[in-house]
């Protein structure tokens, strides 16, 4: 084979299983660019006290922001177990779809009459608004996690105080609950179509242990909420480990060609010099 043509292959293949593979980590505390108006210093702000080059920069050092989609590859979505919604009809007041899925950057909605359990059991453009009280909206996450991402739908700004505006507690005996943080924000959301507004922010919490938990509660508003006005969109709720890192991702099959063709092509440059 063409040492060039080889050169090429096996970079090529390595660029693309690098991109399957990397997070988009923010890693400069002046990046100038804007999320639905949201900045690094906005997140500075929030979080740290003040839109300041220190606060930026621990945003950037505690690797809050991912300018990345959500890869979801190897969990499932965790089931709804409990909230007012089963025994108090209007208790959350919305039981939401997002009507845009093509990109048209429309954040319209509409509340429906459906079971909440199909709205908060899939990760889609169905969601539903939490209880207030912890131990009320309860989901199981379906294996012992150590932290837990939070989908939600926005239905208007400001951002990313209306996207992150609950508080998740975790559990393994839905008696004792230990209050989650915020640790890191894909800026892009889950849904690889940009255009589409109500998704954004997707998060991921913790508590900062190597403990795992089972069970999830989700309220709206709390002390880790960005915004508390009483209500939330969520779309649906899914443990993670502690690396936040999703299974393994399946290549395309013009990875695998490359990946192919560039394995193929080392073992064929070795044998040539062996000869």
């Amino acid at each position: 084979m063409n040492k060039k043509i080889l050169s090429v292959a096996v970079a090529g293949t390595l660029a693309l299983l690098a991109a399957t593979s990397e997070a988009a980590l923010i890693t400069d505390p002046n990046d100038g660019r804007s999320w639905q108006g949201a900045s690094v210093g906005t997140f500075a702000d929030l979080y740290y006290g003040s839109n300041t080059l220190a606060n930026r920069q621990s945003v950037v050092d505690n690797k809050l922001l991912d300018d990345g989609i959500f890869n979801s590859t190897g969990y499932a979505a965790a089931s709804l177990m409990s909230t007012p919604w089963s025994t108090a009809a209007g208790a959350g007041r919305c039981k939401g779809t997002s009507y845009d899925t093509t990109g048209t950057g429309n954040l319209s909605y509409g509340c429906k009459t459906a079971s909440v359990f199909t709205n908060a059991n899939g990760i889609d453009n169905l969601w539903f608004q939490s209880s207030g009280i912890v131990g009320e909206t309860v989901f199981d996450l379906g294996f012992q996690a150590n932290k837990a991402a939070v989908f939600n739908s926005i239905d208007h700004g400001p951002l990313p105080g209306e996207a992150i505006e609950s508080t998740v507690y975790l559990s393994d005996d839905l008696i004792n609950w230990t209050i989650a943080v915020v640790e890191r924000v894909w800026l892009e959301g889950f849904d690889p179509n940009l255009g589409i507004k109500w998704d954004g922010f997707t998060y991921a919490v913790g508590t900062g242990t190597s403990s795992t938990f089972r069970y999830a509660s989700v309220t709206h508003g709390g002390p880790s909420a960005l915004r508390k006005d009483g209500d939330d969109e969520i779309n649906g709720i899914m443990g993670l480990k502690s690396n936040y890192q999703p299974g393994v991702t399946v290549p395309e099959p013009a990875t695998l060609f490359l990946v192919g063709l560039g394995f193929a092509g080392i073992g064929f440059a070795k044998r040539k010099r062996q000869a």
